[in-house]
């Protein structure tokens, strides 16, 4: 690629959410001005086949440019893990007999039925993992291909948010979406551990109760003083324990940038 190719090319940032689909065109890097745009879903039992209906029916509607997608996905879809390293994560095939084995030691055997990736740690370094039901990775590549487009990736919204403040190096953050809650550390450029939940609409206070659970289990997260917080949840919470620093964000589409999951 040329780099005036690299410089113009433009791709739209898609968001599949339970109850909205989120987008935004992206080019050299960049949010297009008023290229955002916002799709409400009724969807009330958080069904990802009515979601992907949705995409779907989206694309559908506007495909009049063939632009390539890079697509990120609500974390209830997504079962995130930490795996501890082994060897036989140097090779494909064995890496993903190796990954079913720990999603199932957690999840059960549905496990198997997921579609599994693991991020590319250092050698000998723990690595963050993710599952998704291999049938909805599948449908947002057949709805991709039915309408001429490139699905350049497809990723939990972990992924974005954590790229979208990596450079300020924060020691631990917290993402908020619509019935689920995130929280993660961080080290060298890395995420390092995580505790995933549901949670209320009224997320505030489980928010910080969630934090101090997870404290009983890992000490080490008294040292961290401050919480970078994302919220995509929508629902706003009348008070905010100290820990946590709310960044502003448009939209989760508007995190997207390079994809590390493919």
């Amino acid at each position: 690629m040329s780099l005036i190719e690299r410089l113009t090319r433009a791709t739209l940032c898609l968001h599949v959410a339970p109850h909205g689909l989120d987008g935004v065109l992206r080019r050299a890097g960049r949010p297009v001005t008023d290229s955002a745009f916002h799709v409400p879903i009724l969807n009330p039992d958080a069904s990802w086949e009515v979601a992907l209906a949705s995409l779907r029916g989206w694309l559908e509607q506007h495909n009049e440019k063939k632009l390539p997608l890079a697509v990120s996905l609500a974390s209830r879809w997504c079962a995130m893990l930490m795996v501890p390293w082994s060897g036989a994560l140097l090779d494909a095939a064995s890496a993903q007999r190796f990954l079913h084995s720990q999603f199932a030691a957690v999840y059960g055997d549905g496990a198997r039925a997921w579609r599994l990736a693991a991020d590319d740690a250092p050698y000998g370094k723990p690595r963050l993992a993710c599952g998704v039901d291999a049938a909805l990775l599948q449908g947002v590549q057949d709805a991709a291909a039915a309408h001429g487009r490139r699905c350049l990736s497809i990723e939990p919204i972990v992924g974005p948010a954590w790229r979208s403040m990596a450079g300020n190096k924060p020691a631990a953050f917290a993402l908020v979406e619509g019935g689920r809650l995130l929280l993660a550390t961080t080290s060298s450029g890395r995420i390092t551990a995580l505790h995933s939940q549901s949670c209320a609409a009224a997320w505030g206070d489980e928010l910080d109760r969630a934090w101090r659970r997870w404290n009983l289990r890992a000490p080490q997260l008294d040292a961290i003083e401050h919480v970078v917080l994302l919220d995509l949840s929508g629902e706003l919470q009348d008070a905010l324990p100290a820990r946590f620093q709310p960044v502003a964000v448009a939209s989760a589409a508007h995190l997207m940038r390079e994809a590390a999951w493919a």
